[in-house]
């Protein structure tokens, strides 16, 4: 069953050329907004949330939205606690959600006392006691240190799931979409190139441009694929890492060049001694790097 819509865009412009005849749904749940700098990600979180109008096209979208800006705008004159009693009278869940973001120890200094990681915990803090159907938040959390983002992402998920609330948060980080969102929408040059369910697009993504979007991967042509990996596909597609072994063997045409290991992945430039070409793999590493000159096959995990 299709989740509840939030916002429909119907050829949205916002000029001078930021948007570009937006068309896009945004349903209930959690949606990430990917793109490079300048891609038009803030701009669409401005529209959607009505800071900025649209030059051209139709926008409706739902009632009770709260925004949190890349400044997180905050309120000078405030202390941490004030910020959350304010949107939260009652004064319910505001210890818990301070211990959540480590802010305690600073609930009565102001804005300006405190530093620009904990500013951005603020932000977010506040945004999840506010009673709204949705929160929209322009790169949550990036200036926070990147050691603990994890855990305040999981104090972000479970207020999500307690109160139901959805999610718009754009992004430029493919690991965080893929760790949060359960949609995506692509933009680049102010347009949409893809929107749709993180899960499919990070298995099945239609361009090489689309499948960096969301991480390593290794675009294969069919003919790159019998000749590599002695595989036969009808269409061009994408291998991700972890779909693909590299380990030494006896005899084989393919030697190893050069080897970079990265933790849960690695990189390798193979050599393929029969058709005079190479190529980069990026794969799941089998130990720290793999033996340059030495002969090697490429398997396919399921």
């Amino acid at each position: 069953m299709a989740s509840a819509l939030l916002w429909q865009l119907d050829a949205v412009s916002l000029a001078p050329a930021r948007l570009s005849g937006v068309s896009l749904e945004i349903r209930a749940g959690v949606t990430a907004v990917l793109g490079c700098s300048g891609a038009g990600k803030t701009s669409l979180l401005n529209v959607l949330v009505g800071f900025e109008k649209a030059a051209r096209g139709i926008i409706s979208g739902p009632r009770r939205v709260f925004w949190v800006p890349q400044n997180g705008g905050l309120w000078s004159h405030c202390t941490v606690r004030e910020h959350l009693r304010i949107v939260q009278p009652s004064g319910e869940d505001i210890d818990a959600t301070l211990d959540a973001f480590d802010l305690t120890a600073r609930a009565e200094a102001r804005p300006g006392d405190i530093s620009e990681g904990e500013r951005a915990r603020l932000s977010v803090a506040r945004a999840l006691l506010v009673p709204a159907d949705a929160l929209v938040m322009d790169e949550p959390l990036a200036h926070v240190d990147t050691a603990r983002v994890d855990k305040y992402w999981r104090a972000i998920r479970d207020r999500l799931t307690a109160t139901g609330t959805s999610l718009v948060f754009a992004t430029h980080e493919p690991e965080r979409v893929l760790g949060e969102a359960e949609r995506v929408v692509f933009l680049r040059d102010g347009t949409v190139q893809h929107a749709g369910d993180v899960a499919g697009f990070y298995a099945d993504p239609p361009t090489p441009e689309l499948m960096d979007a969301l991480g390593p991967g290794n675009w294969l042509t069919p003919e790159e694929a019998k000749l590599w990996l002695q595989a036969a596909y009808e269409r061009p597609r994408c291998f991700r890492p972890e779909q693909i072994e590299i380990e030494p063997a006896h005899i084989s045409p393919i030697v190893v060049r050069s080897s970079s290991f990265r933790g849960a992945i690695a990189e390798a430039e193979l050599h393929h001694l029969g058709a005079a070409a190479h190529r980069h793999f990026f794969h799941r590493p089998s130990g720290p790097n793999l033996p340059v000159g030495e002969p090697t096959v490429i398997r396919l995990r399921a």
